[in-house]
C-alpha cells in the first residue's frame, strides 16, 4: 500500500512518530484514518493523495531552505521522490476516471 510505504519512509527520516500523526498532519484526516484504511485494505482517495502531495512539496521546500548537512539534503531528495510517487498515483487515478 502506497500510504504504508510513505509512512515508513517518513518514520525512517524521523518526520513522523505514529500513524495517528501521519493521518492528521500528512493526510489531513482523522487520527484513525491510516489504521482503518489498512484494516479495510482501501486505497487512498484522490483528495487524500492531493493533500499528501501538497504537504510533501511544502515540507521538502522548507526543509531544503535550511538543510546544511548531507543527511538533511538526502532527506530533501527522499521527500521529493515520495512526492513524485504520489503524483504518479494521482495521475493514474485521474486517468482511470
Amino acid at each position: 500500500m502506497l500510504l504504508e510505504k510513505i509512512y515508513g519512509e517518513l518514520r525512517d527520516m524521523w518526520m513522523v512518530e505514529s500513524q495517528y500523526e501521519f493521518s492528521r498532519f500528512w493526510l489531513g484526516q482523522s487520527r484513525s484514518y491510516m489504521s482503518c484504511a489498512k484494516a479495510r485494505q482501501r486505497p487512498p482517495s484522490l483528495l487524500v493523495l492531493m493533500r499528501l502531495s501538497q504537504r510533501l512539496s511544502s515540507i521538502s521546500s522548507k526543509y531544503a531552505a535550511v538543510a546544511t548537512t548531507e543527511m538533511e539534503r538526502g532527506n530533501c531528495t527522499r521527500l521529493v521522490t515520495l512526492r513524485d510517487g504520489v503524483g504518479n498515483e494521482i495521475e493514474r487515478l485521474s486517468a482511470a476516471r
